[in-house]
């Protein structure tokens, strides 16, 4: 079996994360995996660049800007990522994101054309007009997204053609025997909502590496990183500040609002570039951005509560992440978390109640037993639901469906 991966970028979190893990760890097993990607910072002979030189890279992005970063054809990408599936005799082509602005939505059908596809869908782009999440709109299902109220939504659109593009879906992306997979129960729900609800569907759960991923003495691994602390330590990410679906300027509120704030650090990966005034009320411990699994996997375990504030998300890998190095989560009930964390493993907070949220991280931090015990339970549920293996296996025996169905 030959699959080829197609993903907007290799590295990055969540789609990121998922693709790499299917093929590397599918490629452990014998099957002979290749990897395209759109663009990408720096050269890997893991994967091959769709758009490699700095001029294609520049002309893609003004075109990008001139069809509103909504591109129905991309001869280019199309070319190279066909040519890839003749030359290295691909089976199966196994797409992520493609909402990158690096090949076009009609080249889906020219693809599912040449080989059988499955695709991954880490959010709601493909039935929308434009946006990953659509929050509380439902014009996706009620209106044929006409008369977008929010071109600025991930990913951006620079005119209103939201309508346009999400009929151009509905014509390129059905019809083409295409499989398509889901990571959560509310994302499938909501396709089955779609103009995709009659296409081929499953659901597979994002995995994690348990053997990368695991507990660590706290106070060890605090200390070998110049944290000399008895304080509450709360960890949060500052991924995609601006992007209102990640719900920061809730967790920022909560944090204004906490008593006894000399009782806790901040553990902080990513940017801090807009959240200076909340680093002045606290001690603050930052990392950036972090590419080593070793640096990551120490973070999570140091931290006594991992904060996720989004206001809707898929399946983020980065709860699992959290679960499976022993640190319980704290997070707003909605999407497909509530199937990651329940009362057993952490801790659901009405979405967008910054008060509550605060009220449970004061609460989750008064109780160090209660933290280790869920702790442990998060970790079990890892193990037990979530492992990276898990989702290997029902990967591969899906891949091996498809083609026994050609």
């Amino acid at each position: 079996m030959r699959v080829l991966y197609l993903n907007t970028k290799f590295q990055g979190g969540g789609a990121e994360r998922v693709a790499r893990q299917l093929y590397e760890g599918i490629g452990a097993e014998g099957v002979e995996s290749h990897m395209l990607v759109g663009k990408e910072d720096e050269s890997d002979p893991r994967y091959e660049i769709i758009y490699e030189s700095l001029f294609r890279r520049r002309w893609n992005w003004i075109y990008g800007k001139l069809t509103s970063n909504a591109r129905l054809d991309d001869r280019f990408a199309a070319k190279k990522i066909l040519s890839c599936v003749r030359e290295n005799r691909i089976d199966l082509v196994h797409i992520h994101n493609i909402h990158g602005n690096y090949m076009g939505i009609r080249n889906v059908r020219e693809i599912a054309a040449a080989v059988p596809v499955v695709w991954t869908l880490h959010d709601m782009w493909t039935f929308t007009g434009h946006c990953a999440y659509a929050g509380d709109c439902d014009h996706w299902e009620t209106k044929g997204c006409a008369h977008c109220q929010d071109l600025a939504m991930f990913p951006k659109l620079y005119f209103d053609c939201a309508s346009r593009l999400q009929g151009q879906k509905r014509q390129y992306f059905t019809e083409n025997g295409i499989t398509f997979v889901t990571p959560s129960q509310w994302l499938y729900n909501l396709v089955k909502k779609s103009f995709l609800g009659q296409e081929k569907l499953h659901m597979i759960h994002n995995g994690v590496d348990t053997e990368c991923f695991y507990p660590g003495d706290k106070e060890k691994l605090r200390e070998q990183y110049g944290i000399r602390t008895e304080k509450h330590v709360l960890l949060f990410l500052t991924n995609m500040l601006r992007n209102t679906m990640k719900g920061f300027s809730y967790l920022a509120e909560a944090l204004r609002q906490m008593e006894n704030k000399e009782q806790y650090l901040l553990l902080i990966v990513g940017k801090l570039e807009e959240i200076r005034d909340i680093c002045e009320l606290y001690e603050v411990k930052t990392f950036g951005y972090i590419r080593e699994i070793e640096t990551l996997r120490d973070v999570y375990a140091m931290a006594d509560l991992f904060l996720l504030p989004s206001m809707l998300e898929n399946y983020p890998c980065v709860t699992l992440e959290a679960m499976a190095c022993g640190t319980p989560v704290a997070a707003f009930q909605t999407g497909g978390i509530v199937e990651q964390v329940d009362e057993e493993t952490g801790w659901l907070v009405e979405r967008g109640n910054a008060a509550a949220l605060k009220e449970t991280i004061r609460l989750a931090c008064q109780d160090k037993a209660l933290l280790r015990e869920k702790g442990m339970r998060s970790r079990k549920k890892a193990e037990e639901c979530f492992s990276q293996e898990k989702m290997l296996r029902a990967y591969r025996q899906l891949y091996e469906e498809v083609l026994n169905k050609e």
